[in-house]
């Protein structure tokens, strides 16, 4: 019997140790949190957070129906395709490539920061394999450009296949996971794991960073004893105790900003939000939501010698991003400006020829509370 305690006490030691071993491992910062709001009348409000430890040069591309799209493997040109479906989104680098966006039929989704986890096949040497490949930073707005639903997209993955590149703008092969979301309501991730893709319905509609999203379904069962309703009083050897203050059902809720903590945080949030509310409000509850995931400049630092420190850019939030995927509306706001700025299909040239690149919201100062005195 102490043998068998002994075995699954170092077993649970191991486990525990493997958990410390990721959350300690020297990756480059990052901390992405996305998640979907639905309201009593099933209206669905896709948000997401973008941080990042090196500033990632970003605007809301435009892209139209027709636009021509060519996805580079390293030097090799890879597949190629026109797209069928309007889209706004995150654009990186002044490309096409995005990092978040929804489409003119509410498909909805982004590519996060998926370290340690990410495996994806190596480039072919065959040039007839190489116009079906595509690179991970492409792999998105191909999505959005050509499916209307997450249940194409499912279909259809085996037109493509997604391959690791290097991107000298980030120093590194990016690796990637995706969360995807459609106007009736299903969500899924995809995982490049061990070179194959994984796709998994996602009920919970909350993705992070690794582990895998499989992983993070699993951790769920650690958080059952979570609730919005708080404790009430009880007795203890005689003696009447009550609870301090407010929140004591959600004691025990992970604050702190690992992507474990994150996925459980955000799920709680989004499974306790008050319905009406929501259908009231659904931009505005949004925004408590999202800034929950506010990293500020400097509570997340890399794991590096202080000379380091101060020539290595900390995790923050650099902006974030929220899809009205009922409405067909788009808003952002960044760390400088945290006022939403938002953009419809309505806004440009659905049909034209070329992707419209917009800056995005510029610093904003503060605004008095009362005009000046005269």
């Amino acid at each position: 019997m102490l043998k068998r305690f002994a075995s699954k006490l170092i077993a649970l030691f191991k486990i525990s140790l493997a958990l410390l071993a990721f959350i300690l491992q020297p990756i480059a910062a990052n901390a992405c949190t996305s998640f979907v709001l639905s309201t009593v009348d099933n209206i669905k409000m896709y948000g997401r957070t973008m941080e990042f430890g090196k500033q990632i040069p970003t605007k809301i591309g435009l892209i139209p129906r027709g636009y021509k799209f060519q996805s580079q493997i390293n030097d090799e040109a890879g597949h190629s395709w026109t797209g069928k479906i309007a889209v706004i989104g995150a654009s990186i680098f002044d490309s096409p490539a995005l990092v978040d966006g929804m489409n003119e039929y509410g498909l909805s989704g982004g590519a996060l920061y998926f370290p340690g986890s990410a495996a994806y096949k190596n480039p072919s040497d065959d040039e007839a394999q190489r116009t079906k490949e595509i690179n991970q930073v492409d792999f998105l707005v191909w999505m959005l450009s050509t499916f209307k639903t997450v249940e194409e997209i499912k279909v259809n993955l085996d037109q493509v296949s997604l391959v690791g590149t290097f991107y000298e703008s980030m120093d590194e092969i990016p690796p990637l996971h995706y969360t995807l979301h459609d106007a009736a309501g299903f969500s899924i991730v995809i995982e490049p794991i061990n070179g194959e893709l994984k796709v998994y319905d996602n009920p919970y509609t909350v993705l992070t960073n690794s582990p895998d999203f499989e992983w993070h379904v699993q951790n769920i069962r650690n958080y059952l004893f979570l609730s919005p309703f708080n404790i009430g009083s009880t007795e203890i050897m005689g003696q009447e105790l009550t609870p301090f203050g407010q929140g004591s059902g959600l004691l025990g809720i992970p604050g702190d900003p690992t992507p474990p903590s994150r996925f459980i945080r955000a799920l709680g949030l989004i499974s306790t939000i008050d319905a009406a509310e929501l259908n009231k409000n659904r931009l505005v509850t949004m925004e408590h939501v999202l800034n929950n995931f506010d990293i500020p400049k400097g509570f997340v630092r890399p794991a590096i010698s202080p000379v380091e420190q101060e020539q290595e850019a900390n995790d923050y939030t650099q902006w974030s991003t929220i899809a009205d995927i009922e409405n067909r509306k788009y808003f952002i706001k960044t760390y400088e400006n945290p006022t939403l700025h938002g953009v419809s299909f309505e806004d440009f040239d659905v049909t034209g020829a070329q992707i419209q690149y917009v800056n995005l919201p510029s610093p904003k100062p503060t605004q008095p509370l009362l005009p000046p005195m005269q």
